[in-house]
């Protein structure tokens, strides 16, 4: 396969994001479907444990800390190399990892915390407390699944764009 539109390192780059937000997507919304609802709909006081026993809070020590930092990083590279490229598949790429960076912030200034608090405290919080924020968490992470699929649908175009060929002027 051939690059005429962009440099080969440079869709490198580009690649590992599509392969890592495809990981990172994918295993969210096996979460989203299938963990999420064994804990989501409990009484406040069901809920911590729950999490516990679907699996969710040892998939956040031991799956997330490794995957979701570099999809964070894969972001901000492809960014600053989307921003200086002058290539047909610029716009797609810039958004692809625009979003993902989002996807990042949004992840890191909120879900993480929010979920690690109630992991670590919710078993003594007020049941109403807990439903709250899981009601806030889950909602809001309808959100965050969209940008992820946008970002991950955008960079997924940019790297087929990335190997389409180029017509030249006067062809």
């Amino acid at each position: 396969m051939t690059f005429p539109s962009t440099r080969p390192g440079r869709t490198v780059w580009l690649l590992l994001l599509v392969v890592f937000v495809g990981v990172q997507f994918g295993a969210g919304l096996y979460e989203k479907l299938v963990v999420v609802p064994q804990w989501a709909d409990l009484p406040g006081d069901l809920v911590v444990g729950a999490i516990e026993e679907s699996g969710m809070k040892s998939a956040g020590r031991v799956f997330w800390p490794f995957v979701s930092p570099v999809v964070g990083v894969l972001a901000i590279v492809n960014l600053v190399l989307a921003w200086r490229a002058r290539t047909p598949n610029r716009r797609w790429w810039i958004a692809g990892a625009a979003l993902m960076c989002a996807y990042a912030v949004f992840s890191y200034s909120y879900f993480v915390p929010q979920m690690l608090m109630l992991q670590a405290g919710g078993a003594t919080w007020p049941a109403e407390r807990v439903e709250d924020l899981v009601d806030t968490w889950t909602s809001l992470n309808y959100v965050r699944m969209t940008i992820g699929a946008a970002g991950w649908f955008c960079s997924l175009r940019a790297l087929w764009l990335a190997g389409a060929p180029v017509a030249s002027p006067g062809r």
